[in-house]
C-alpha cells in the first residue's frame, strides 16, 4: 500500500512540474535600434506638433544627439489600413552607410515586442516601385499616436 502511494505521488509530481519559462529578447528589435529610435522620434514629433505630413529631414531636425541622422535615407507618411485600429504608416528606407551599431536607446526607449518582417513593403504600386525597407504602425492621435507595429522587409 505504501508502495503504491509513493509511486503516485511521485507521477503527480512529475507531470504536473512545467518547463521554465525564460525572457527571450526579440533579436529583430535588437539588430535595429535605429528604426526603435526612429519609431519614438516619429511619435513624439507627431504628439507635439499634432501635423502628419512630415518629411526625414523634419524628423533629423528633432534628434538632438544625431543618432539616426545618417542611417535613413527616405520617409513617407500614408495611412494603415486596418479596418480595426487603423492610423498612420510611415514607410522608410535605409541609407548605405546605415550603422546601427553605434546607436544607444534611452531610458524611456523600450524594444516593441511586436517586430515582424514582410517579404513586400508598401500598399499600392508606387510604395512597393520605390522599394522600401520597413514601415511603422501608429495609433491616431485619439489613442496617442503609440506604436503598434514595426514590420521589416525580410531579406532573401
Amino acid at each position: 500500500m505504501i508502495f503504491r502511494t509513493i509511486t503516485f505521488l511521485l507521477i503527480l509530481f512529475v507531470s504536473c512540474k512545467t518547463a521554465s519559462k525564460t525572457v527571450q529578447k526579440k533579436i529583430l528589435a535588437d539588430d535595429n535600434k535605429d528604426v526603435v529610435v526612429l519609431s519614438y522620434l516619429i511619435k513624439d514629433y507627431m504628439r507635439n506638433t499634432r501635423n502628419t505630413n512630415f518629411t526625414l529631414e523634419d524628423i533629423i531636425k528633432k534628434d538632438t544627439s544625431g543618432r539616426i541622422t545618417k542611417n535613413f535615407s527616405g520617409l513617407e507618411v500614408g495611412n494603415w489600413s486596418d479596418p480595426w485600429r487603423g492610423g498612420y504608416a510611415v514607410y522608410f528606407k535605409f541609407a548605405d552607410g546605415r550603422n546601427n551599431n553605434s546607436v544607444k536607446l534611452t531610458q524611456d526607449e523600450r524594444m516593441p515586442w511586436k517586430v515582424t518582417t514582410k517579404t513586400k513593403i508598401g500598399r499600392n504600386k508606387t510604395q512597393l516601385a520605390q522599394k522600401f525597407d520597413g514601415e511603422i504602425h501608429f495609433h491616431f492621435p485619439e489613442r496617442g499616436y503609440h506604436i503598434n507595429e514595426i514590420v521589416l522587409k525580410k531579406s532573401l
